[in-house]
């Protein structure tokens, strides 16, 4: 495998940004890049805060598993030439402080209840360092992300998130992003925890008329 980082980079990308998101404190999204391995694989070893809250990251987070998701993020870029996967910085260049994610479910997952139309449906997820939790950062960038991106850009219906029960910090940052949770409980199974978890799923949508809809995982 290759070190190379201009072996593999984002393209001009719609919904690429540079995005700022706020100025004080300052706050950009811009495309996740290989550049940012050594930053994320420092971030995500600081503590397990990450590993427990998310449902897939690992720890002791490598080199080779950061490379490993962000070089497919940045094909899955290129291929569909929208970005997908994002880094929060205090500026367009600063060092990646946070990440932020969405996904489509396959079409006809759902249906509008008046009309039988498929909806289309996206699903983010995040994390935001433990030295810059309590700021605002990932509120900001879901907000952002699910109402000028998704909702607008990309023509969703309904944008998800799972957050597990009882972590309630990344719930308020669902909850500030306009999403309101649809199922309180829901048990899982996690591989990598290897035991039963409890997840809370949020949802937001574009129009009142598919708030029946409760989305599939």
């Amino acid at each position: 495998m290759t070190n190379d980082t201009s072996v593999i980079r984002n393209k001009d990308n719609k919904c690429s940004g540079p995005y700022l998101l706020s100025k004080d404190p300052p706050h950009y999204i811009t495309p996740v890049e290989l550049s940012d391995i050594p930053e994320v694989v420092r971030v995500l070893n600081i503590n397990k805060d990450v590993y427990y809250g998310t449902g897939s990251f690992e720890y002791p987070h490598l080199d080779s598993h950061a490379r490993t998701r962000i070089e497919a993020r940045i094909r899955g870029n290129n291929e569909t030439e929208y970005t997908t996967c994002w880094a929060m910085r205090t500026s367009p260049d600063g060092p990646l402080m946070g990440w932020i994610h969405a996904h489509f479910l396959p079409p006809g997952c759902a249906t509008h209840p008046e009309t039988g139309k498929h909806l289309k449906i996206g699903v983010i997820g995040y994390w935001v360092s433990p030295e810059h939790i309590c700021r605002g950062y990932g509120s900001r960038s879901a907000r952002f992300i699910v109402h000028e991106v998704l909702f607008k850009e990309r023509g969703c219906d309904i944008v998800r998130a799972v957050a597990y029960r009882d972590n309630i910090a990344s719930r308020r940052v669902l909850e500030a992003a306009g999403m309101r949770c649809e199922v309180e409980e829901k048990v899982v199974f996690s591989n990598k925890l290897e035991k039963e978890m409890v997840d809370s799923c949020y949802a937001a949508h574009r129009v009142d008329s598919t708030f029946p809809v409760i989305t599939p995982n």
